[in-house]
């Protein structure tokens, strides 16, 4: 026989009766319906507190996500990165000194690359700068070279021809020209050494101009700023 305990005094008593025998308070008894059903709504209030726990769980992310993104948002940007440092005054010229083969002294040399590129058509296509050569020679004396890398120069070794010289913002003067000894056509040498040199010294920019083959009187660009004699001389 099942036994339980009085509510009232806590007196052992059967499952059954209706009073208890010692204090005869009475009993109340559930039925097994009313346990199954009693069973049910726990299940039901079991299952809803891990659902209501899951759904926290799963919203934990997002919230952590929101959070990051958040984060993200405010950040500061990066900073933008520093700017290279301009070129030192006078660093386009490149200065070099040969010996003569022949033992009659040093050749002084000093040489600046066109800003400008020129196109040419084929078959000297591509594109190419020129250059400006000022040269002390121990047995020639000091030349003004204009260059190209590919080309031919309407000047002849043998007859002067015409190359158009501008200073900064001056009036273009004309100046003779003569091609080279040995005949090549890639470079075309400027009369008046001294002239052109003075000038040159007081301009920051001096554009020059001669005849090509098939290509017309292309204007060659240089910035002349900032040359140095002593470093021409060889004195530094």
């Amino acid at each position: 026989m099942a036994m339980t305990k009085c509510k009232e005094c806590g007196t052992e008593i059967s499952t059954t009766a209706d009073a208890c025998p010692k204090c005869g308070a009475k009993q109340v008894r559930t039925s097994g319906c009313a346990k199954v059903v009693l069973g049910v709504l726990g299940f039901f209030v079991f299952v809803a507190i891990v659902g209501q726990c899951s759904r926290s769980d799963t919203s934990s992310p997002s919230t952590s996500a929101t959070s990051a993104s958040s984060s993200s948002a405010t950040a500061k940007p990066a900073a933008a990165p520093t700017p290279p440092p301009p070129p030192a005054p006078g660093s386009q010229w490149r200065y070099g000194q040969d010996e003569d083969p022949m033992g009659k002294g040093t050749t002084l040399l000093a040489q600046v690359t066109s800003t400008n590129v020129v196109l040419f058509d084929s078959p000297y296509g591509g594109p190419q700068h020129g250059t400006l050569t000022l040269r002390t020679h121990p047995r020639h004396g000091k030349d003004i070279i204009l260059g190209i890398e590919r080309g031919q120069f309407l000047c002849r070794s043998y007859e002067d021809c015409n190359v158009l010289v501008r200073f900064d913002d001056q009036k273009a003067v004309t100046y003779a020209g003569v091609g080279p000894a040995d005949n090549s056509t890639e470079s075309v040498f400027i009369r008046n050494y001294s002239r052109f040199v003075s000038n040159m010294l007081k301009a920051k920019r001096v554009r020059i101009s001669a005849e090509v083959y098939q290509e017309g009187a292309p204007v060659f660009e240089f910035d002349v700023s900032d040359f140095s004699e002593a470093k021409y001389k060889g004195k530094q």
